[in-house]
């Protein structure tokens, strides 16, 4: 679709950096036309991403030192997520995870030579290996450990202040999900976990991750922390968490409710 075309009947994803384009007035919409014609000569990139609500959508990147026109203003994507909603925060990190896939991979990691983006896929070619580049997705784990009544917490040193979370960590080269799940348990706090539970996933484009969830039992072994990637770490009573990731945004959060839920209420207990 032409630019002028797209910018009349498509949904827009602009970014500045890591923050969102939102309208003030009325709150939390993308910009309008009218808005995006202010912009779009200052677009450093732009690509049709698909559809949302059977509505062509594009995304776009403008430098950090561009003026906003009236009533639009820029926030970080992460907490767009209480404005947006869950489906169009899903269509808004698809569009970030590639504005930083094109801005990745400009060069050819083989041969230094310059990149060339194929036009309706999402592929760079290198102009002189023909190395194919493609966005790039990072598997990792994360895993709710049970013991009883009470829940593995730990809290990370990049953690915001008083926030714990669960265990998690990427893959390895020639590993399972599951082999990752006992290797980064017994790497980060020194147990061993038994009857691994798959939960559900989610894309997490800070930077590039699929989280794959999981649900475990604790085996054996005593806590024994690694004060790199784990700073602390302890066993909670399901009515007495520390303090926790947002329910709504990550599946860190998602498993927890899920655990309490099935405490709380019988009808949800496997």
């Amino acid at each position: 679709m032409p630019l002028e075309n797209a910018i009349n009947f498509a949904n827009w994803f602009v970014f500045q950096d890591d923050r969102l384009l939102l309208t003030q007035n009325p709150q939390g919409r993308l910009p309008s036309p009218q808005q995006l014609l202010q912009l779009n000569k200052n677009f450093l990139r732009h690509f049709a991403v698909g559809q949302f609500n059977q509505i062509d959508c594009y995304c776009a990147e403008i430098a950090t030192d561009i003026a906003l026109p009236h009533d639009v203003i820029a926030i970080p994507l992460k907490k767009s997520f209480e404005i947006l909603g869950h489906e169009w925060f899903v269509a808004a990190t698809k569009s970030y995870s590639v504005i930083n896939w094109d801005k990745n991979h400009r060069f050819c990691g083989r041969c230094g030579s310059k990149t060339i983006h194929k036009v309706g896929v999402f592929e760079r070619i290198c102009t002189h290996c023909q190395l194919v580049l493609y966005p790039r997705i990072s598997p990792s784990m994360i895993v709710l450990i049970k013991r009883d009544d009470t829940i593995l917490m730990a809290r990370s040193p990049h953690f915001p202040p008083g926030v714990f979370g669960l265990i998690a960590g990427f893959v390895e080269m020639g590993e399972s999900i599951e082999d990752t799940v006992h290797r980064e348990v017994h790497e980060e706090v020194g147990i061993q976990v038994k009857n691994l539970q798959y939960f559900g996933s989610q894309s997490w484009p800070f930077p590039d991750a699929l989280m794959i969830g999981f649900i475990a039992d604790y085996a054996m072994g005593e806590l024994k922390i690694d004060n790199i990637e784990i700073e602390q770490a302890g066993w909670y009573h399901y009515t007495n968490l520390p303090g926790r990731p947002s329910s709504k945004l990550s599946i860190a959060g998602r498993l927890l409710d899920h655990y309490i839920a099935e405490q709380t209420e019988p009808s949800k207990r496997q």
